[in-house]
């Protein structure tokens, strides 16, 4: 997860408040992460996006 959206994702926990917006980026963020291990031939598996998933 980038460090971006953990903030985002920690700010919102902490002040149980939030946008969509801040929602669809924090989304956004990841997606770009696993099309970019894509084109970069790392594997990411669903095992290791639930655990990501899990975090939040």
């Amino acid at each position: 997860m980038t460090p971006k959206a953990q903030t985002i994702i920690k700010n919102n926990v902490i002040n149980s408040s939030y946008s969509e917006q801040d929602a669809i980026h924090a989304l956004y963020a990841e997606l770009e992460k696993g099309v970019q291990s894509i084109k970069n031939g790392e594997v990411y598996t669903i095992e290791d996006a639930w655990e990501e998933i899990d975090k939040i």
